[in-house]
């Protein structure tokens, strides 16, 4: 029940995060567009490759083959909005987190996948937060001009940063982490009839 939470999480929140850029690709110039393209890839494929190494267990060439077009994919549409640049960095780090993924979770003992699960959807939806947040922030600095010559003519670097919404907060990341300890808690017995399962085991190349 997990794996096709997370399965369900990372679809959504990748789909958001596109959505999210395609909508404010204005503000993003330079160095951030690069940065929100290469984090949203690298984050998203690495989970992705997580999820496809549990499902295609025993066949790695398989998990990594599939991560790798997902990274493809994804490091497209993350960075096409943006620029040439966006999308090789999107690609670039999709490709290390896709590839990465998929060897862990071939490694991970199958008695600890909810425990992994849990772990790489967490840290998606926490790092999709930040990138969200940064979209958010540049948005509001844009949008303030005059509070940023205010801020130089008394000697400030920069305006303030974006308010955060705690209601917006508490739905993108408090929600679907309570969601993932329900779906952990209810699909964390072990069927009746159900062998242990075996230990971390080498796999020869």
């Amino acid at each position: 029940m997990l794996l096709n939470m997370s399965m369900l999480i990372v679809f959504v929140y990748t789909v958001l995060c596109i959505m999210y850029v395609q909508m404010n690709r204005h503000v993003l110039a330079n160095m951030t567009g690069t940065v929100v393209a290469m984090t949203t890839g690298l984050m998203s494929n690495l989970t992705i490759g997580v999820i496809l190494g549990m499902l295609f267990a025993q066949n790695l060439v398989l998990s990594t083959g599939i991560s790798i077009v997902f990274c493809f994919l994804i490091g497209y549409l993350i960075g096409r909005p943006l620029s040439l640049l966006a999308i090789v960095e999107g690609i670039g780090g999709g490709i290390m987190g896709g590839v990465h993924g998929a060897m862990l979770g071939e490694m991970i003992p199958k008695r600890q996948w909810d425990v992994m699960l849990f772990i790489m959807d967490a840290m998606f939806i926490a790092v999709t937060a930040l990138v969200i947040y940064l979209i958010h922030d540049r948005k509001h600095r844009q949008e303030e001009p005059v509070a940023a010559v205010s801020a130089v003519k008394k000697g400030g670097s920069d305006v303030a940063a974006a308010p955060v919404r705690t209601s917006f907060w508490m739905i993108y990341i408090v929600l679907p982490v309570a969601i993932l300890c329900a779906a952990a808690w209810l699909g964390h017995s072990p069927a009746a009839g159900d062998n242990p399962a075996p230990g971390h085991e080498m796999h020869s190349m």
